[in-house]
């Protein structure tokens, strides 16, 4: 028998996927790499996520309403120079379609800057690309029983 005050949870449905966003980002974002001028740049660890992930129901519409931080650490190489440091995405959100990433380095000589630089601008675009199927994703992975159709209707 149908829930005669939410059919079908037409009006609102609600479910909290931050554990699965945080996992999520852990598996997609380790291991992105970045290669090109002899240099290779890699995240090498997730270091912490925080915000909100929530899938949401309206009027039978599937909604992802999301706002989180990714701090990653990387490392960059060319030869035998290695350097390494942070990237800060301070807002992976469901309306923003162009991420601000606040890059770091852990060694400041002139002579790294290249590696900074490639992160800088080739390492993000691997990040981008991987961030750009978290909407799909996360629908799919956690969508397929919040929508309860109405058994009395006819398809």
């Amino acid at each position: 028998m149908a829930d005669w005050r939410n059919v079908g949870n037409w009006h609102w449905k609600e479910r909290n996927c931050f554990d699965w966003a945080k996992k999520y980002l852990e598996e997609k974002l380790t291991g992105v790499e970045a290669t090109g001028d002899g240099i290779t740049a890699t995240v090498s660890s997730v270091d912490a996520v925080s915000g909100d992930a929530d899938l949401n129901i309206r009027k039978g519409r599937l909604l992802a309403i999301y706002d989180v931080e990714v701090k990653l650490s990387w490392t960059a190489t060319k030869g035998d120079d290695e350097v390494t440091g942070s990237i800060t995405i301070p807002e992976v959100a469901h309306d923003t379609d162009e991420f601000v990433y606040e890059v770091t380095s852990n060694n400041t000589a002139v002579d790294k800057l290249p590696l900074k630089d490639f992160v800088r601008k080739q390492l993000t675009l691997a990040i981008g690309k991987k961030l750009g199927s978290f909407t799909d994703d996360l629908k799919e992975a956690n969508g397929q029983d919040m929508y309860i159709p109405d058994s009395n209707k006819s398809s």
